[in-house]
């Protein structure tokens, strides 16, 4: 079943599409769009733990996640991984089918054998937000026609029809395996690469956080620019290196309060903090109390 009238979403309190399933059960939801019936002409932000494949019918959208916007055209379609915020723009009139699903709804089980060797490998991806599908090469033409296969049985409905999308969506996603190998082994290449920068980066923070170090100084610890330093650390373990020296800095604090007898300024200068508020600030952040409370604790 295709459903034609959407013109808003519904958004939860953190900005997740609360879809509606009005499919009889079946964990798969065809939606066709029309641009104008969006307010300004714009699908504000939003995210959802399903699939999505837009497919465009006519006219041009441009697609966006905090990282990137994509542009997409009459013919191509976008596919849009698990999870990923996005919000579309609509310079001009453009009708399109939306096609969400769980992903389940093909791999079986979370955890399944299918879903460790076929899916996971794109969806687990963070390089691949936003795939473009372009009918300009053979497997391009080819995954293609599988969604205009699944619309057709959306249309028609015929008796195991909902097989029928089953098989033409896996075969699909062999396809979009293929499509993004090369993508995702330079992912593996530049982990390794973040692995091996973040050996450097990490002990020289360890060794030298009690000394007036910055960003600068952690990002030449492994020879790198300041920029690419923070791109590494949110990478590997999504935070900056500067909050993560923050982090360490408090966390030693609290070992040598609990520890030594120091004075709270004196363990505040060991540390790295310049000063007895600062210092008193970000442990509460951390800990949600004051170094005192903390002693008084252990």
């Amino acid at each position: 079943m295709i459903h034609y009238a959407k013109s808003s979403l519904t958004l939860g309190d953190n900005s997740e599409e609360l879809l509606q399933n009005d499919s009889n059960g079946l964990p798969f939801v065809c939606q066709y769009d029309e641009s104008e019936r969006f307010t300004g002409g714009h699908i504000p932000w939003h995210w959802h733990e399903w699939i999505e494949i837009d497919f465009l019918e006519e006219g041009s959208f441009r697609i966006n996640t905090t990282d990137e916007t994509m542009e997409a055209g009459q013919g191509e379609a976008v596919f849009v991984n698990s999870n990923v915020l996005h919000s579309y723009d609509f310079p001009q009139k453009v009708n399109y089918y939306s096609l969400v699903f769980d992903i389940r709804f093909l791999a079986g089980e979370y955890g399944s054998f299918l879903e460790q060797k076929y899916f996971a490998p794109i969806l687990r991806s963070r390089n691949l937000p936003l795939i473009r599908i372009r009918p300009d090469t053979e497997r391009g033409i080819r995954m293609t026609a599988l969604l205009l296969q699944v619309l057709d049985a959306l249309r028609q409905e015929p008796a195991g029809y909902e097989f029928v999308i089953r098989d033409a969506m896996s075969r699909f996603f062999f396809l979009l395996l293929e499509e993004t190998e090369g993508a995702r082994a330079k992912e593996e290449a530049g982990l390794d690469r973040d692995q091996e920068r973040m050996k450097q980066m990490l002990p020289y923070v360890y060794a030298h956080y009690m000394e007036q170090i910055g960003l600068a100084e952690i990002a030449a610890a492994a020879g790198i620019s300041t920029r690419e330093c923070t791109r590494c650390f949110r990478r590997s373990i999504n935070l900056s290196p500067v909050r993560f020296l923050t982090e360490y800095r408090a966390q030693m604090a609290a070992m040598k309060l609990s520890r030594t007898g120091d004075s709270i300024s004196t363990i505040a200068e060991q540390c790295g903090f310049l000063s007895d508020s600062y210092f008193g600030k970000v442990f509460r952040e951390i800990y949600g109390c004051t170094p005192r409370e903390y002693r008084k604790k252990q």
